[in-house]
């Protein structure tokens, strides 16, 4: 295609998009296409403000392995492609990146279409589905998840159409990128999401040794052999080191971190919005008060704090149960043989079909009391919660700081390296802790949760690593979820200057050269 055709046919930017490509192509120059000693492979994922994470990481990483940078999406099909995908393509391109559109060519069809029928019959159980590997390469999590996200089910059903599509997608995912590091010398990867089939490509990537990043605006995991075994390859899992880490920290620093923490709990606790959470819209812990939500009585009195059914149930690694479905079958199994007050509270913006769900337990498990999502937990735990349950929940240390005792329902939670919450091993321990609650005696030690809230919300929080004034940058652009469209590029834009920029390429630099598995504070300037 000629060059003035190519001028008529490129997708139309807003003015915002047009002004992020133009500072690409100025600061970014095109010297990276002349690399040709590898291939960084980038997720074309449609975020603006990690779209800025990525131009920055793609491009130090194309220069220190001498590659190109390949800007790859399963979405070329989709009806909306041309409108949203094309345009795409375009603020990609700005930074360097060729476009590489994932589809099965007819070979990897022919090797799909085997997979397939030779997986299928062997797929029995929901645990057969959540333990599948292939060639030595877990993928039955991601599958899973999917799953569950795409059909907006909360559980599989192994013997519907639905599940049956759901595979083929994965294993043609899974199919596509085994063949292509065949194919290609792949030197890193760069993802959205380490759960869900945005992730295969990087479980395949860790078999052959290849370095991947999960990054975004406010964090930027990363994921090697060196440390997939032990973090479930997976972003987030740092939980796992928070006490060793408190406890080397000098005792100025932790004395000082306690207190913080200490402060800033009380502010969630006040009710006070989007505290260490900028996530969050609304407050669950206000002082507002509903009538009578818990009934009086003198039995023990139990609150199940829901999760989302089709949200990702393996965002840690695995659980006690493959889904939040059949913990809550495990749940009322539990109702019919015990004497106890049960209650669920819902979040307050869950997914509309969450509420069909919990319809239909409840009217299975009639012993079970809805709670109006609304309601602040300081009522709930005033009018005479006894326990709490969650599967890996904030409630873990939020009811615990309120000297009510919580039961998880997994050992991959980030609360696991601390001793205020009782964590069960295995389905029967489970099973013989809420069988025997009266006997429950939990010694809840509040500078232990001071501890995981200091380093999960305070020491690693890197928040301000991209956008100097983090919160200002969602202030500015209207809130967490606007983070999407374009006002995100003005807003970098705007607070652009040389300096800014050569510190976050060293910031970058600072963390790929220390090999470390999570960029912290230490890794800035």
């Amino acid at each position: 295609m000629s060059n003035f055709l190519r001028h008529f046919t490129r997708p139309r930017l807003d003015t915002h998009e047009e002004m992020f490509v133009r500072h690409n192509e100025t600061v970014w120059n095109k010297s990276t296409h002349n690399r040709c000693d590898g291939e960084i492979l980038v997720e074309s994922f449609n975020v603006a403000s990690a779209i800025v994470a990525y131009s920055y990481l793609a491009n130090i990483l194309s220069r220190r392995y001498n590659s190109k940078i390949i800007a790859y999406h399963y979405l070329q099909n989709s009806p909306n492609y041309k409108d949203k995908f094309h345009k795409l393509d375009r603020i990609f391109e700005s930074f360097n990146a060729d476009i590489l559109h994932v589809k099965n060519n007819l070979k990897q069809k022919v090797t799909l279409t085997k997979l397939y029928k030779s997986i299928l019959p062997e797929l029995k159980t929901k645990n057969d589905v959540e333990d599948l590997c292939i060639d030595g390469i877990w993928i039955g999590d991601l599958l899973y998840d999917s799953h569950l996200r795409n059909a907006m089910a909360p559980t599989i059903d192994l013997d519907s159409k639905a599940f049956q599509v759901s595979l083929k997608e994965s294993l043609s995912i899974f199919v596509f990128w085994k063949d292509y590091f065949k194919r290609h010398t792949v030197k890193s990867v760069l993802v959205s999401h380490c759960v869900y089939n945005l992730a295969i490509i990087l479980r395949v990537a860790i078999q052959q040794n290849i370095p991947c990043y999960q990054i975004n605006a406010t964090h930027l995991y990363c994921i090697n052999q060196k440390c997939a075994k032990r973090y479930s390859f997976r972003a987030y899992n740092d939980y796992i080191d928070y006490k060793n880490h408190f406890e080397r920290l000098p005792i100025d620093k932790q004395k000082v971190g306690l207190i913080t923490a200490k402060e800033r709990i009380a502010k969630r606790f006040a009710g006070e919005i989007g505290v260490d959470m900028t996530y969050s819209s609304q407050s669950a812990y206000t002082s507002n008060r509903l009538q009578s939500v818990i009934k009086p009585s003198n039995r023990i009195k139990v609150l199940i704090a829901a999760h989302c059914f089709f949200d990702s149930p393996h965002p840690y690694g695995k659980n006690l149960f493959p889904d939040f479905f059949e913990w809550f079958e495990f749940l009322g199994q539990i109702s019919k043989i015990t004497d106890y007050d049960w209650y669920i509270k819902t979040h307050p913006d869950f997914l509309p079909g969450n509420t069909k769900v919990i319809d239909a337990f409840l009217k299975k498990y009639p012993s079970f009391n809805r709670i109006p999502s609304e309601t602040s937990h300081f009522q709930i735990i005033d009018e005479g919660i006894d326990f709490a349950l969650t599967v890996y929940g904030t409630i873990g240390f939020e009811y615990a700081a309120l000297g009510v005792p919580v039961i998880t329902a997994s050992r991959n939670n980030p609360h696991i390296a601390f001793n205020y919450n009782i964590h069960p091993k295995s389905i029967s321990e489970k099973s013989q802790i809420l069988l025997n609650l009266p006997d429950q005696k939990l010694n809840i030690n509040k500078e232990e949760i001071y501890q995981y809230y200091y380093m999960k919300f305070i020491q690693n929080n890197t928040e301000n690593w991209l956008f100097e004034n983090y919160n200002g940058f969602l202030n500015d652009i209207g809130g967490y979820k606007k983070q999407i469209g374009s006002r995100s590029y003005l807003s970098f834009l705007e607070g652009f200057s040389e300096n800014r920029h050569e510190e976050i390429k060293r910031t970058l630099t600072n963390f790929i050269n220390s090999g470390d598995y999570v960029l912290t504070r230490d890794h800035f300037e």
